[in-house]
């Protein structure tokens, strides 16, 4: 009896073991060494993918709410200097500083997205944009450097995977962790600037 006891206890934890989804163990220092090359998967096409701004923006919202801030808005037109302009995904009038989104991903994911949050390695600004303009022309603008109220989030760095097989995803970085990242991102900001009452 005492056998059959300690086999079955044996089975049960080795089958839970092999259940193990990696995001339990993922988080915002880590989550690079979880990216799927398509080796071991039992899904046919292997997609990666980022958070879109609409994804983005109420999670900040939430965030930004949760932490105490007031006078909130989404997408708001923000000027940095005259004739220079960036949109928001997030604002807090009240204690004036929001968060900008840089849309736009490489091909692949690297750990340098996470070391160069601005456009300034690849374009020598921190923000570039396109005015478009009455003649059809866009009028391109660069904005060397950013103010110290605006804070950096870049698309680059909230990748998830997924294949057609539901049973990959626990050996897949998921878009709920894409997520859990995004949002220690906004938290580890938050701490820098103070709830204006």
């Amino acid at each position: 009896m005492k056998y059959k006891l300690l086999a079955l206890i044996i089975f049960f934890s080795q089958t839970s073991f092999s259940q193990i989804d990696i995001n339990d163990k993922i988080d915002s220092s880590n989550y690079y060494s979880y990216y799927s090359y398509g080796k071991n998967l039992k899904g046919q096409n292997l997609t990666t993918s980022w958070l879109k701004m609409d994804e983005v923006v109420p999670v900040i919202m939430d965030e930004l709410e949760k932490a105490g801030h007031d006078w909130l808005y989404d997408y708001s037109l923000f000027k940095v200097a005259p004739g220079q302009y960036i949109v928001l995904a997030a604002y807090s009038r009240k204690s004036n500083f929001g968060f900008l989104y840089i849309q736009g991903h490489e091909i692949f994911p690297s750990k340098d997205h996470r070391n160069h949050l601005t456009q300034n390695d690849l374009l020598g600004a921190d923000y570039s944009s396109c005015e478009e303009t009455p003649s059809g022309k866009p009028n391109f603008i660069k904005i060397k450097k950013l103010p110290k109220n605006v804070f950096v989030l870049n698309e680059n760095c909230y990748w998830y995977q997924y294949t057609d097989n539901k049973e990959d995803i626990k050996s897949l970085v998921t878009k709920e962790t894409a997520f859990k990242i995004l949002r220690q991102d906004v938290k580890k900001y938050l701490k820098k600037v103070k709830v204006v009452k």
